[in-house]
């Protein structure tokens, strides 16, 4: 009788979870005509300061911070910061504002701290040297369209409007990790973006890619309110949601750039995320387990173990891999055919992934171990300094 319910319950789910892939689907294709038909040029196009926190050489690092000095916007700023003297990303921004001296851009070289983040120390670092009242928070391994700033700042022309973010898309991969990653952006992160907030009301923020007006930002507390916490961009936005604000999502991606990508550095950045997911709310990050059909459909193969069972997981494998498909070439990823075999591969890491933080609270990020607490509250494990992670986001 119960492994009947069981089976009822988790059919139920997988049903939910294939579902909820199609409907994203069609939310991207939606979302898609809507964009071909607005202006590229919106009316109203004030200045912008752009910051770009730096840290180490990402994957492509030249060419991505050259996609900003060749922005199409009438005028912007651009601020990059640093903490340490000898990072070598310097060297790169140097390069940079030599090649294009009439792109106003400046170097913030402090190593000061207001709290646990670093991404945030570097932010309220460079905060004092902005010139203008638009702000874009943009990490260091994004690379963007000529007309970025213009797209962004046509989703802000309402007052209702607290925040933009830019959906993303994994590029460039070269090893079996950045294939991974960039297939995992493509696909599953891209629905989730285009689907939950329209679903269940819950605000996105890709921390990758925001706009945010200064009046807004210092509403809210300014850099300092999100010092000590570890998902800053999404407690941002979550503020701006209580102010009664809406938080957008623009269907213009900015690429992310990720080429040598190793499986252990796909596999940290995704444990970290489903950490930080894990301790914003706990509720929803239960619920996600229903967007993973191939997690449930094997779930339920291992309490069956019926030839009608297998057939579901294989129906349910193959349904993923179709779904993915179609939410790539919607996303013009650059994965080929043979990457989305490994979809279900894929989920089932994943599921892994989703299971850990329910059992540990230690992440390492930028090269140090944290515990998280609620809400992605830091509080640091060691004071040695653990095997270098540059991740950006």
């Amino acid at each position: 009788m119960i492994q009947s319910i069981l089976h009822i319950v988790l059919f139920a789910a997988i049903c939910f979870g294939i579902l909820y892939f199609t409907v994203a689907a069609g939310f991207i294709a939606l979302e898609r005509l809507r964009a071909r038909r607005r202006s590229d040029v919106p009316a109203y196009r004030p200045p912008i300061t752009v910051f770009k926190p730096l840290k180490g050489l990402d994957d492509q690092l030249e060419d991505n911070l050259r996609s900003f000095f060749e922005l199409d916007y009438p005028e912007y700023e651009l601020l990059f910061g640093v903490a340490d003297t000898d990072d070598p990303a310097i060297d790169v921004v140097q390069k940079l504002r030599r090649v294009y001296p009439m792109v106003h851009a400046r170097l913030v070289v402090d190593p000061g701290q207001i709290g646990l983040n670093p991404k945030v120390n570097n932010l309220h670092n460079m905060y004092p040297f902005a010139r203008h009242d638009y702000f874009v928070i943009s990490d260091s391994n994004v690379r963007v369209p000529r007309n970025y700033l213009s797209d962004l700042i046509a989703h802000m022309q309402s007052d209702d409007v607290g925040m933009v973010t830019s959906h993303i898309r994994g590029v460039g991969a070269t090893t079996f990790g950045a294939a991974m990653e960039n297939l995992h952006l493509n696909t599953f992160i891209a629905d989730s973006v285009y689907a939950v907030g329209r679903l269940f009301g819950v605000p996105v923020t890709i921390g990758k890619s925001m706009l945010i007006r200064r009046e807004t930002l210092e509403s809210i507390g300014g850099f300092r309110a999100f010092a000590q916490y570890l998902l800053e961009d999404g407690l941002l936005g979550k503020a701006i949601d209580e102010r009664g604000m809406t938080v957008l999502t623009t269907c213009l991606p900015v690429e992310n750039v990720n080429a040598t990508w190793t499986l252990t550095r796909f596999c940290s950045r995704h444990l970290r995320w489903a950490t930080m997911r894990r301790h914003l709310n706990i509720g929803y990050y239960i619920a996600e387990i229903l967007s993973n059909p191939t997690a449930l459909a094997l779930i339920n193969f291992s309490v069956q173990r019926d030839p009608a069972s297998l057939g579901l997981l294989l129906s349910v494998s193959a349904a993923r891999i179709v779904l993915d498909m179609i939410t790539g070439l919607l996303m013009r990823s650059e994965s080929r055919w043979s990457h989305y075999l490994m979809v279900p591969v894929k989920d089932l890491v994943m599921f892994g992934l989703w299971l850990i933080p329910f059992f540990n609270r230690m992440v390492t990020w930028r090269g140090h171990r944290f515990r998280v607490r609620k809400l992605t509250r830091l509080e640091p494990v060691a004071t040695e300094v653990a095997e270098a992670d540059l991740t950006t986001g």
